[in-house]
């Protein structure tokens, strides 16, 4: 039969994908004087408009409070506000999904306070989508900002490498989450030998790493330029330095390199990272009951 008499065949409402799988955002300030502002409109303004979306196929919608940032964190790219985690039961970027019946609350200054576009755009009112809002906002790739970083990965760790058995008995844990991509020009095969081979050794010689863990970041759902997605714990922010600082100095700089030092990616476009506590209070599914504030 040719493709002319070929008849279009629309998914009905019911045929969606299940495709458990997480995403993590990495929300940087990107000045202090932002701070208040952004969150008071994530809690306010976003948490609630969020729920109401995607209530149905989301089962866990948490923000991981960073913890301060460590001395010489901007190399590694260091989201300074918060890792924003989601579970999904499908694809939030199924364009069935983007009818709204009330449209996402998302303001230019989100973008500006977070550092993805410069600060002449303050004031700049509603974003403008064809589609849905936020999805719009997550493309944004300004050149004189840094990207928005939205990786999905698998519902489930894929490499645990070090520290298995660990548990929340064992200590607290500082457990910094890294999200990487290999340059342009980089295959990721010839990336992958080297993060393997020659960084993730020295992790796992160190005493102060006590758990490595490591996923893919499943691209073919947004174009994400990133290509993994690890977590490494430590006991505090001394015992991170020792070994992502100190110890790193040992490797050799690799032909590809964006920086001198490593993770030897550039921050924010190749590298981004949140260190962040086991448990959060805004486990908002669960735990947001309104913008209830202090007396």
């Amino acid at each position: 039969m040719s493709d002319t008499n070929q008849t279009m065949v629309v998914p009905k409402s019911g045929d969606f994908k299940f495709e458990p799988m997480r995403s993590l955002i990495y929300v940087d300030c990107a000045n202090e004087d932002y701070r208040p502002k952004l969150q008071r409109w994530l809690y306010k303004t976003h948490v609630p408009d969020s729920i109401s979306q995607f209530e149905p196929y989301v089962t866990k919608y948490a923000f991981y409070p960073s913890f301060p940032i460590p001395p010489e964190g901007d190399r590694f790219g260091y989201a300074r506000m918060q890792l924003t985690e989601h579970h999904w039961l499908v694809s939030d970027l199924d364009p069935r999904l983007e009818i709204k019946a009330i449209a996402e609350t998302f303001p230019m200054d989100v973008l500006v306070w977070q550092g993805n576009i410069p600060a002449a755009a303050l004031g700049g009112g509603q974003m403008n989508a064809e589609g849905d809002v936020g999805n719009e906002a997550r493309k944004s790739n300004n050149a004189e900002g840094k990207p928005f970083i939205f990786a999905f990965l698998p519902m489930w760790w894929e490499k645990d490498i070090k520290g298995k058995g660990r548990t929340i008995e064992d200590g607290a844990n500082y457990r910094f989450n890294m999200t990487i991509g290999f340059p342009e020009g980089v295959d990721k095969a010839e990336g992958s030998k080297w993060l393997f081979e020659k960084v993730i050794p020295i992790f796992e010689a160190a005493p102060e790493c006590t758990r490595i863990l490591c996923s893919n970041v499943k691209k073919e759902i947004n174009d994400c330029v990133m290509d993994y997605v690890l977590e490494l714990w430590f006991e505090n922010q001394s015992g991170w330095y020792k070994v992502m600082v100190e110890d790193t100095k040992a490797l050799e700089k690799p032909s590809w390199a964006q920086q001198d030092a490593f993770p030897f990616l550039k921050p924010y476009h190749n590298i981004c990272s949140a260190a962040v506590a086991d448990y959060t209070p805004s486990n908002n599914l669960v735990n947001y009951h309104g913008y209830i504030t202090m007396r």
